[in-house]
């Protein structure tokens, strides 16, 4: 499941296509953020491949000789129309896949030509595009993406069966968002404010999360260091992020723990490192575990953390 709000019109197009009513040429619509790119690649893959094409399977299987080809970017019968360093997309370009689109296919089943964010083809470009739109042959399939259809020339959004995706409810997202990590409260207060695209809200979220780590694990190192007092970390706490936050303690101290196996300090300074960091360690997976039990005052718990975490770096 790579992205939820797109897996409807997947199945949708794919169905058509083993009904034989799919459209020669879609026009996928959506604002920036809804991996538009991505769900043409993966209809493509469902086109082309031998199972699907049999009505033995729902999606692509991986397996047949066509996806082989396919996840090895090797497909005869594939094309995926863009350049990465240009701004627009020029008339040489379209007419690699016209050319493309004039030959048999070479294992037989279907032709799939991608062009996403179509609205940046010239005029020429689209000019060029028109015709083999207008007389595609038997099973080749153009799949458009734009970000801003109405930039397209309206002869050629004529010629498209079009979809526009809709924004997808934050609960239709929870799995996804758990996949990737975050929290869904954090999730909805950001999601309005990006005009509801998922992708563009996950990354705003997850910076957002780095940013605090960084912060955060930036006062615990001036705890180690001494420049800051167990209770001047402690205000640290958070009770919404607060497992997050003994997470990332969790990780810095495994982190510091390799480094200091791997360092060539003397050995009987090395030990009493090491055994400093696993102490520390155990006393933050000790915290979570408590915070568990229901009842328990989390913030108290926290301070005696730091209080105990302090303690132990300046003990002899």
């Amino acid at each position: 499941m790579k992205y939820p709000w797109l897996n409807a019109l997947t199945t949708l197009l794919t169905e058509q296509y083993q009904q034989a009513r799919l459209h020669h040429g879609l026009l996928i619509s959506a604002p920036a953020g809804f991996a538009k790119r991505a769900f043409a690649v993966d209809l493509a893959q469902n086109l082309l491949c031998e199972q699907v094409k049999q009505n033995q399977a729902k999606s692509a299987c991986g397996q047949c000789k066509s996806c082989h080809l396919f996840m090895t970017q090797a497909h005869p019968d594939y094309l995926l129309v863009e350049d990465e360093n240009a701004k627009t997309i020029g008339v040489d370009l379209i007419r690699r896949l016209v050319v493309k689109s004039q030959q048999k296919a070479q294992l037989g089943g279907a032709q799939v030509y991608i062009v996403p964010d179509c609205e940046r083809m010239t005029e020429a470009s689209a000019n060029a595009l028109l015709k083999t739109l207008e007389e595609p042959g038997l099973q080749k399939f153009i799949i458009l993406t734009s970000s801003h259809p109405s930039r397209l020339l309206p002869t050629i959004k004529s010629r498209l069966q079009q979809y526009k995706v809709s924004p997808p409810q934050v609960s239709e997202l929870t799995d996804w968002l758990n996949q990737a990590g975050v929290e869904p409260t954090n999730f909805s207060q950001v999601y309005p404010k990006v005009i509801a695209s998922p992708l563009l809200a996950l990354d705003y979220v997850k910076n957002e999360k780095q940013q605090a780590q960084k912060a955060f694990l930036a006062e615990f190192k001036a705890l180690l260091s001494g420049k800051i007092t167990a209770v001047q970390f402690a205000q640290q706490f958070n009770e919404d992020e607060v497992f997050q936050q003994l997470e990332w303690l969790e990780f810095a101290l495994g982190a510091w723990l390799e480094s200091k196996l791997k360092s060539q300090v003397e050995k009987t300074d090395a030990a009493v490192i090491r055994l400093k960091i696993s102490d520390l360690y155990q006393q933050v997976t000790q915290c979570k575990q408590l915070m568990l039990q229901s009842g328990m005052n989390k913030k108290l718990l926290f301070s005696s953390l730091c209080s105990r975490m302090r303690q132990t770096l300046v003990s002899g």
